[in-house]
């Protein structure tokens, strides 16, 4: 069994990711995002909500997307 890091986490086309990094103002505390197309190096184009509240697509490296975290109602059945 191999020790050390965990493989990273491979989004796949159309799954929601978390995107944070320490040089995005917009992304410094993490923002959701949909995971649009793979693109070259490692990188993947997502969606995500701009400052004027328009979607915008940009190029970001795998290893700022995260999975997302689990929402307040994961695994509840709402009977509306």
């Amino acid at each position: 069994m191999r020790r050390g890091k965990p493989a990273p986490w491979k989004p796949v086309v159309g799954a929601l990711a978390q995107y944070k990094s320490r040089y995005s103002g917009l992304a410094r505390l993490g923002c959701p995002v949909r995971v649009i197309a793979e693109a070259v190096g490692d990188r993947r184009v997502v969606e995500i909500i701009g400052h004027a509240g328009h979607p915008v697509r940009v190029t970001v490296k795998v290893t700022h997307l995260q999975p997302m975290p689990p929402s307040l109602f994961d695994g509840t059945e709402l009977g509306l």
